[in-house]
């Protein structure tokens, strides 16, 4: 479980260097923009392409440190006010939430990408296809479905394994 987790930290560190790269991205061709239409009188086409497919780069690579990290906003407000089963009850639903949001944001782009993938972007000088601001979503969701998954493993163990060992002795 160790390793498994340590995979994860790295994917986490790897989508936040993504993140920030997207950020950086976005300011400079918006920066030139102002430039190049402000001073020059000329614009760039593909400007607003490239600003939206980093903007979606930067929002779903940047879910992943922060779910990591449980970072992201969930009912902690109710969960910490209840006790007991009913605790356990309310986190065992909340991870189990996690991992089918993980799974369908997977499901999704599958089913988008026989669409997406033909579609290509008008300004640009190479075909690039839809599919490109749509995979970061996958991605986000795999990660989301697998950290799920490791939190869900250490929930069974946490609640299951004492008791059998108990059992047992």
């Amino acid at each position: 479980m160790n390793l498994y987790r340590k995979i994860l930290n790295i994917i986490a560190k790897i989508a936040t260097v993504i993140s920030m790269i997207a950020v950086l991205v976005m300011v400079s061709f918006i920066v030139m923009e102002l430039i190049r239409r402000n001073i020059f009188n000329r614009s760039f086409r593909p400007t607003i392409e490239i600003c939206g497919i980093s903007f979606l780069w930067m929002a779903f690579m940047g879910i992943i440190p922060l779910y990591n990290q449980s970072g992201l906003m969930r009912l902690d407000f109710l969960i910490s006010r209840v006790k007991g089963p009913a605790y356990e009850g309310m986190v065992l639903l909340n991870k189990l939430v996690s991992l089918m949001l993980g799974v369908i944001m997977v499901v999704a782009f599958c089913a988008q990408y026989p669409f997406v993938s033909t579609r290509f972007y008008s300004t640009f000088s190479t075909k690039v296809p839809y599919s490109v601001q749509y995979f970061p979503m996958a991605i986000a969701g795999a990660f989301m479905a697998l950290k799920a998954l490791e939190e869900l493993i250490e929930w069974l163990v946490r609640n299951f394994g004492k008791k059998g060992k108990e059992e047992q002795a």
